[in-house]
């Protein structure tokens, strides 16, 4: 035990750089467990909610490879936020109003034929936006365009009308 103490400067202030490369080899490795344990949909989708999560659990890894915090507590709090990650995620699955709080809806911005100013303006989306949405969707004219939708991870989404 005292030799895993001294590889990892465990008490220590003053991290030596090789203390600093195992522990980040072990951050690394409890990293990917988290990942598993929170769910691949914690970093893929990227809602507020799973934003939140990488940013927190980021800023505790840091810390721990750091020496800024122990890294036995750091594992600790960075596993209690994947499984906290896991238990809201199973929450908005049974239940909208979790879900709603936790992620956000998805907000209509045009509907056949007009734009939604008050949509428009109050999530800061302008004519450029759009426009590079329907360059991204290869749509050339408002015209095939049924509904555009916010969604609550940031993207503009371009439903077109049906072909008749």
């Amino acid at each position: 035990m005292d030799v895993l103490k001294q590889l990892l400067g465990i008490g220590l202030q003053n991290l030596e750089w090789y203390q600093m490369v195992l522990r980040a080899i072990m951050v690394f490795a409890v990293a990917m467990a988290t990942i598993h344990l929170a769910g691949i949909r914690s970093f893929g989708n990227r809602t507020p909610f799973d934003v939140v999560l990488s940013i927190t659990i980021g800023a505790v890894f840091s810390r721990c490879i750091t020496g800024h915090y122990p890294v036995f507590p750091c594992f600790a709090a960075a596993v209690t936020l994947a499984v906290c990650h896991r238990l809201v995620g199973y929450l908005t699955y049974r239940f909208n109003v979790i879900r709603s709080v936790a992620e956000g809806n998805s907000v209509k911005l045009y509907d056949n034929g007009t734009f939604i100013n008050k949509a428009m303006k109050r999530y800061m989306i302008n004519d450029a936006d759009i426009q590079k949405a329907l360059r991204e969707k290869g749509i050339s004219t408002m015209e095939s365009v049924s509904t555009i939708w916010y969604e609550n991870d940031g993207k503009i989404n371009i439903l077109k009308k049906d072909a008749k």
